[in-house]
């Protein structure tokens, strides 16, 4: 598991990376279907999955024993800015497009699935019927980064952290960092355009979230009611349709945000251990 979390968050996504690369029809026994190759494929793309957990721990994180009196060492101390610090840049990079992207040459190995070979709880799950859904792994990607990271319950942490110390990380410098990395940044081709933008409302879904959720404080609320209202600007400035459509979603909350519901990202695949994967834990 390596001595840092966030050290070894990289050295897996390196790894990930590789293999991602190296993935091909030779992943497959001669004979099986296509459709065998698509589940290989799951692990090696959520290979991050549990590290990402591991790593986002550290982002309003206290360094703590179950200490009785008497005994020595620490009793609880918040972690240091820049072991802080570190863990937000290595977590960011989970989101990025380069990260989350699956090269067209793998995609050309997932057709619709085989008969006899359908979709189970390991499998990824699907917007586009039989066909692939690369939009949608993305989404399912991005999304367990998102609910790890923007826990409520880690938010109202960083408001009493840097209560407590202001040259620690806060709230409204994790989200200026997550903001500039998902929305500032350019690309050429049009499905890294679209995997962006999918990245995009994803991250804004969970943001607004915070706001629904009776579990943030109002320091949270108020933080990123900011964040939202400056991002609103410059989606405005943009003109694009999809910063129009961002616009309306943000819009519809403001006007009745007791009807808001996270839109929900396709499930992701069951892993190692079987069962349920805990993305709200924090």
């Amino acid at each position: 598991n390596g001595e840092n979390a966030s050290e070894e968050l990289i050295n897996v996504l390196a790894i990930r990376e590789q293999a991602i690369d190296n993935f091909s029809v030779d992943n497959i026994k001669k004979g099986e279907p296509y459709s065998v190759l698509e589940d290989v494929f799951v692990p090696i793309y959520f290979f991050h999955r549990y590290q990402t957990e591991a790593a986002v721990k550290s982002i309003g994180g206290l360094d703590y024993n179950y200490a009785v009196k008497g005994s020595e060492g620490i009793v609880v101390e918040t972690l240091s800015f820049e072991e802080q610090q570190k863990a937000l840049e290595t977590v960011l990079k989970t989101l990025e497009v380069r990260t989350l992207l699956i090269p067209v040459t793998q995609l050309k190995l997932f057709p619709p699935r085989a008969m006899g070979y359908p979709r189970t709880r390991e499998s990824f799950k699907s917007n586009t019927g039989v066909s692939f859904d690369a939009l949608g792994v993305t989404a399912t990607a991005s999304e367990m980064t998102l609910r790890l990271l923007l826990h409520p319950e880690r938010a109202n942490r960083l408001i009493q952290q840097k209560a407590l110390d202001d040259d620690n990380l806060g709230l409204e410098e994790v989200l200026n960092e997550l903001i500039k990395m998902t929305f500032y940044s350019d690309y050429d081709s049009n499905y890294e355009i679209e995997v962006m933008q999918t990245i995009q409302y994803v991250t804004l879904q969970n943001m607004l979230n915070l706001l629904a959720t009776t579990k943030s404080i109002p320091q949270v609320k108020s933080i990123v009611n900011k964040s939202i209202d400056d991002l609103g600007k410059d989606l405005k400035a943009n003109k694009d349709d999809f910063s129009k459509q961002l616009l309306r979603e943000i819009s519809e909350f403001r006007k009745s945000p007791e009807k808001f519901k996270v839109y929900k990202s396709p499930t992701i695949p069951d892993g190692s251990p079987i069962g349920s994967f805990q993305c709200l834990n924090n």
